[in-house]
Parts: structure tokens; sequence; C-alpha cells
């Protein structure tokens, strides 16, 4: 008994320790919890059900279910799927969709079925949303139009509420 006790901590501390690691090496850790932890060595993937909530520093992705898919060495993530109701937020925005693909080398998101990205005000709307770090973004409507909502910024709306006031006063 003892022995299955140390194998199963064992192989959750190599799963989350390799959490926090990409190919970049970095030791920020990534810290997951959910209802049920399922590990499969052979196909070098950890599944997280039920109510599954990853942070890592200030960024937050919740879900149904999350699978991380290693490298063959177990060492470093390929990708995080997240499956049901996802909502991700970071310190630039927040999204939701149906699935969520997540490419840690690449620092890429990919938002699928009825996915929106929200930064501020500003909204964008359609079927995929690939976001990259970087700040770029693609969005394609399959099943319906893109729409995007864009607020101008406070030094914008005075400038264009100073030129109607202008106008007004003539």
């Amino acid at each position: 008994m003892r022995l299955v006790v140390f194998l199963l901590i064992f192989f959750m501390s190599i799963s989350l320790s390799a959490l926090g690691e990409t190919k970049k090496k970095t030791s920020i850790p990534i810290v997951i919890e959910s209802q049920k932890l399922i590990y499969i060595q052979k196909k070098h993937m950890a599944t997280y059900i039920g109510n599954v909530i990853a942070q890592r520093e200030k960024t937050i992705m919740k879900g149904d279910k999350l699978i991380v898919y290693f490298d063959p060495t177990d060492r470093y993530i390929e990708k995080i799927e997240v499956i049901g109701h996802v909502y991700i937020k970071d310190p630039r925005g927040e999204g939701w969709c149906d699935k969520l693909y997540y490419y840690p080398a690449q620092e890429k998101a990919v938002l699928i079925g009825n996915a929106k990205l929200k930064q501020k005000e500003n909204l964008v709307v359609g079927d995929k949303i690939i976001a990259y770090k970087d700040g770029r973004v693609t969005v394609e409507g399959i099943k319906q139009r893109v729409k995007t909502v864009i607020f101008p910024e406070e030094k914008n709306k005075n400038l264009i509420e100073g030129g109607k006031e202008g106008e007004k006063s003539r």
C-alpha cells in the first residue's frame, strides 16, 4: 500500500513540475486543481476532470476538462487542451469558448466554438480565434460572422467630443 501511495505522489509531482516547464525552461510553476487526475505515462498525457482551475502567475484557465500533452521525455509541455465551459483570464483580457488549445512553445492560444475575447470594453467574437502573446489575433467566422466591438480610447473620445462641442458653439 505504501508503494502505491509513493508511486502516485511521485507521478503527480513529475507531471505538476513538468507543467511549469516548457522548452524555454522557466521556473514559474502552474497550479492545477480538479476533482480527478488521470496520468497515462505511455501516452505522455495527464487529464484533469471536473471543475478544473489552472493558474500560472496571473493567468487563469478554467474548464470542465484539461489535458496536458507532454513531449516523449515527459519533461516539457507540447500542448494543453481545455474542454467545456472554457474561461481564460490574464492581465491583457479574458476569453470564453467551447474548446481551447494552448501551445506554450509558440505562445499561441486557439479558441474554438462560440469564441470571444475581451480587452477592457473591446470585444471580438467568432467561431475560431487564434491569439498570440505578441498581440496578433486572427478571427474566423465559420457558422457565424465575425463581430468586433471597439471602444475608442479616452484620449480619442475627448478629441471627438471636443470637436462636436466646437461645432455647436459656431
